[in-house]
């Protein structure tokens, strides 16, 4: 009676043993399996039947046994675990299936220790949860249009406050770098500090492993369980990449936060001679922190190009463009920079290969609130704050682009003198 009880619940329920062999399955499971397995599925390893979840379960069930703790997945980290479908009550219509899963250490007189999946059906609740998302959505876009209508009421303005709050952004980005360089500095520190202590306890324990043999039976036998209760061999194997994976963690942080550093700080205000090379390379190096998709690529003749600027206007000019290079890529594709200079120009090419601008509007991308993303994601200030700031050093800027194949933004900048200046 339990059993046929069991088998008609309305939860998956799957029992498998440390080698993840099954060992049971109640209806729930063996109906929405495929034909072939329904009837020859004892002592069959799980990751036969479900080989495309195999890596994902046998880490779970193996956590279940090494802890003894259970093990929870749910639909919105993991939606469908196993390829089920579900019906919908009332139209029949089959979707597939959303599910949480748990996962409890059991044991058994006759196969020892067991580890029972749970499976719950959650599509119900999860289109419900999605449906009001969605909803949420269309709300949050149509507050988005009306806050374009409101902002296409301002004014040329708008274009200095921009400039003005850059410069901030900039200077409270770099103050924020400073501080956040020092924490970095001492966690670094206490990582390699514990990494050296964690090779020590790990040879004592060794030792101790390895003297266990000599002394008395009892005492051999105390160690040994010791180690073997608080899993010393798993603890061996994982603590050292886990230090290294955080030791490169924080490295990476490291690079990022002296990128911004570098390219926020200016040593002075006003005009200066500023290295193009680098700074591209800086803008180059942040950007792709956020867009990672495309592959990004340098190029400088001569390599090192220093140019007399107001650095403040003309980083924020380029770095809007490198952002809207960026930003055109969907897919797999190449973000290029080229920078070439002589005595009496420098030429700037940002060359992308992303989905290019329509020809009918590309005499607009230049205008104020003029933008070809979509809504909410741009004010369309920023080509024409770049376009104010490459005029302000007597130069020019033009684009030439094909929908589908890319674009070019090429600036071409006046060699000054700064005795001139």
């Amino acid at each position: 009676m339990f059993q046929q009880l069991v088998g008609k619940l309305p939860v998956g329920i799957c029992v498998v043993d440390e080698n993840y062999n099954i060992v049971f399955l109640n209806d729930f499971f063996i109906d929405r399996m495929e034909s072939d397995h329904r009837s020859d599925y004892t002592d069959k390893p799980i990751s036969e039947l479900f080989p495309e979840q195999a890596k994902f379960l046998r880490r779970r069930i193996k956590s279940v046994f090494v802890l003894q703790h259970p093990s929870f997945s749910y639909w919105e980290q993991r939606p469908h675990i196993f390829p089920f479908k579900s019906s919908r009550p009332i139209t029949g219509e089959e979707t597939q299936m959303y599910q949480n899963m748990e996962i409890v250490p059991i044991t058994s007189p006759e196969h020892g220790k067991l580890a029972c999946i749970f499976l719950q059906d959650v599509t119900a609740q999860a289109s419900y949860f999605i449906a009001q998302q969605e909803l949420s959505l269309a709300l949050k876009r149509e507050h988005e249009e009306q806050l374009k209508l409101i902002k296409k009421l301002d004014s040329a303005q708008s274009q200095l406050i921009q400039a003005e709050k850059m410069a901030s952004t900039g200077q409270l980005a770099a103050g924020i770098a400073h501080e956040i360089n020092n924490p970095i500095g001492f966690v670094t520190a206490n990582l390699n500090t514990l990494k050296d202590y964690t090779e020590s306890l790990i040879s004592i324990c060794e030792s101790v492993a390895e003297k266990a043999a000599q002394t008395d039976e009892k005492c051999q036998i105390f160690i040994n369980d010791l180690l073997e209760s608080n899993h010393f061999e798993l603890l061996k194997e994982d603590m050292t990449p886990l230090l290294n994976e955080s030791r490169e963690g924080l490295e990476r942080v490291r690079d990022i936060v002296e990128n911004l550093k570098r390219f926020a700080i200016e040593e002075s205000s006003g005009w200066q001679l500023m290295d193009l090379s680098e700074t591209m390379l800086q803008m180059i190096e942040l950007v792709s922190v956020q867009y990672k998709i495309p592959t990004y690529k340098l190029s400088c003749q001569p390599e090192c190009v220093k140019i007399f600027c107001e650095p403040g206007g003309l980083k924020q000019a380029l770095m809007n463009m490198l952002i809207n290079a960026a930003q055109s890529i969907d897919k797999k594709g190449i973000v290029k920079v080229n920078v070439t200079a002589n005595e009496q120009s420098v030429q700037i090419k940002i060359i992308d290969s992303g989905s290019g601008i329509e020809e009918h509007i590309i005499k607009k991308v230049f205008d104020p609130f003029f933008t070809t993303k979509p809504e909410g994601l741009g004010q369309g200030l920023g080509l024409s704050v770049a376009y104010t700031a490459i005029e302000k050093h007597q130069g020019t800027i033009s684009v030439s682009s094909k929908p589908g194949v890319g674009s070019v933004f090429e600036v071409n900048l006046p060699v000054i003198d700064p005795e001139e200046e």
